[in-house]
């Protein structure tokens, strides 16, 4: 029994002069919980003034008749998306979650041998969805080291058939459970259109935020 606890004592002390972990304690790593949410809210408003008019002629009389149309309407849009997986404390993890789209693409060859050239379409699929790589550690004081590049894709609101994405990547240092923003971005247009009998004024806007939380198991 004391050369049994010698050998323990001497492999701890081996694995503290290495670095390494305890072997008694590798089965209690903790787990963290690492969840990155995309919030994405769009606003557009437009206004217009229409106006139509016609002329009458009555008995050489003219009579000029007209009647202005005003349009007011506004359209809020807001999508949430998220993403979690569980990292092993000192470990990494990999998630993706995603659907293929296919988007036809058509190139010009030009072939000098012949002296022409000719269009090739072709359908290339493309990944929309969320992708998450996440490396986490657990901390003194509740806190988590966390480093994570998160990819979030989604169909464009405004423009059909494109697809906008969200990427960062940061290492930090947060609160357990804590939610923390990593950052976003925004976008705005104005845009005015005149015509002969009135005008239309439309506003558009957009902003796309990356909140993470950490939470220790």
């Amino acid at each position: 029994m004391k050369s049994y606890s010698c050998i323990r004592f001497t492999v701890a002390l081996m694995c503290l002069m290495l670095g390494l972990p305890p072997i008694g304690n590798a089965q209690s790593r903790r787990q963290i919980k690492v969840l990155v949410e995309s919030q994405q809210s769009g606003t557009q408003s437009q206004e217009a003034v229409q106006g139509s008019g016609s002329v009458i002629i009555r008995r050489g009389t003219v009579q000029p008749s007209g009647r202005l149309t005003a349009v007011d309407r506004q359209t809020t849009v807001e999508r949430s998306t998220g993403i979690f997986t569980l990292v092993q404390d000192g470990g990494e993890s990999i998630l993706s979650v995603a659907t293929q789209v296919p988007n036809p693409q058509v190139a010009y060859y030009h072939n000098y041998a012949a002296g022409g050239g000719y269009i090739q379409s072709q359908i290339v699929f493309t990944n929309v969805g969320t992708s998450l790589r996440v490396n986490a550690s657990v901390l003194p004081d509740n806190r988590v080291r966390v480093r994570l590049t998160p990819r979030i894709s989604y169909f464009s609101t405004d423009r059909s058939g494109a697809i906008d994405f969200t990427e960062a990547t940061t290492e930090l240092i947060v609160p357990s459970g804590q939610p923390v923003s990593l950052g976003g971005s925004t976008t705005r247009m104005h845009e005015i259109t005149r015509q002969i009998l009135g005008y239309r004024d439309r506003v558009s806007s957009s902003e796309s935020n990356l909140v993470l939380t950490a939470t220790i198991q």
